[in-house]
């Protein structure tokens, strides 16, 4: 009876262990690795898990405020000629009044698009003041539209689930395709265009608002399924077990020598063992995966923010404070993970040094 429990405990303690690595293969691997360090280098582990996952702000601190420049009803009724009434009739009907950040956005491209066609309307009709007031109205938007992709796009909430902290790694890292990756470099490519000359905007006098509004809610929804925050959460896990590894090492170091002689002996070689199997051929091959996808990601995401928030300061708009800071913890995350891997590498290949021996011999 004793043995069929002493079994039945170990098949249960192998299903859980089964389903934490299941969850977050990364977390499993840097324990199995800091594990053999323990053992062949007969220190313990110092935790240094002193790092936060970078949450994106709170809806309310990265709120922007806007000013009004609204067409008199009375002076919107007498646009009849213009494809801009149609416009502002579906942005102040209740749909239009109640619209979330990217159809805001929507309605902002499509004024400042029509208004050159109708303020030229107005002019050849003799409403030459209200012509005027158009002309004040579409220069207000386009000044404030850098705002409005701000809004729409890098604080929206499409933007908030790419960064959000996942649930579990089990999916990650991705060695296919990020579904996100051509709608942010879509994106840019799009934002380019706005904010180069909005005011003009030639090519988007004839578009088709319908299809395109489509087309870019369909991108916002396609940028939500993307891995931004299992980056996040990867590289923190790297620096994680990156950190913990070299402090274990770090321990042999600068205590008794591994190696007396610059000779192997099997405590050396069973290190380079544990270097080879478990770091080299398994937590490089993921991390070299999860770089890679951070590539693309912040290829297209530093694009995005560079050429917005120059935009935003070009036109005297207030960056939420908010965004920055959490935008530099970040960033500071993913360059701490560059640092953790080539300074466990040094101290590695300067233990191995001891013993004559280098991670490549």
């Amino acid at each position: 009876m004793k043995t069929s429990n002493k079994l039945l405990c170990l098949v249960l303690s192998a299903l859980l262990t089964g389903a934490c690595s299941g969850k977050n293969q990364l977390a499993a691997l840097w324990h199995d690795y800091q594990s053999r360090l323990e053992r062949v280098l007969q220190r313990q582990a110092t935790p240094q898990d002193t790092i936060a996952f970078p949450h994106l702000p709170k809806p309310r601190e990265l709120s922007l405020e806007f000013a009004r420049s609204e067409i008199d009803l009375l002076d919107f009724l007498r646009m009849r000629r213009c494809a801009l009434r149609d416009t502002v009739a579906q942005r102040n009907s209740i749909l239009g009044r109640h619209g979330d950040a990217a159809a805001r956005l929507i309605f902002e491209l499509r004024f400042i698009s029509q208004a050159p066609a109708c303020e030229k309307i107005l002019i050849e009709g003799g409403q030459t003041a209200l012509a005027g007031q158009l002309k004040i109205a579409a220069q207000t938007k386009q000044n404030q539209l850098p705002a409005r992709i701000f809004a729409a796009s890098v604080t929206g909430p499409e933007f908030r689930a790419f960064w959000q902290m996942p649930a579990d790694l089990s999916a990650y890292p991705l060695y296919g395709k990020d579904p996100s990756l051509d709608a942010l470099a879509r994106w840019q490519r799009w934002q380019t265009q706005w904010l180069e000359q909005p005011y003009s905007m030639a090519e988007w006098s004839s578009i088709k608002w319908q299809q395109f509004s489509a087309e870019l809610l369909n991108t916002l929804g396609e940028i939500r399924l993307g891995a931004g925050g299992s980056m996040l959460a990867a590289q923190r896990e790297n620096v994680v077990g990156l950190t913990t590894a070299s402090s274990i090492i770090n321990q042999r170091i600068h205590g008794r020598p591994l190696c007396l002689k610059p000779q192997a002996t099997p405590a050396a070689t069973h290190f380079r063992g544990a270097l080879n199997a478990v770091f080299i051929a398994q937590l490089q091959k993921q991390s070299s995966a999860i770089n890679q996808h951070q590539f693309n990601v912040m290829t297209n995401i530093r694009r995005i923010e560079k050429d917005l928030l120059t935009a935003m300061n070009a036109n005297r708009l207030v960056i939420p404070e908010a965004y920055i800071t959490w935008q530099k913890q970040r960033d500071a995350l993913l360059q701490t993970t560059i640092q953790a891997q080539r300074q466990h590498v040094e101290l590695a290949g300067a233990l191995l040094s001891q013993c004559g021996l280098n991670p490549g011999n």
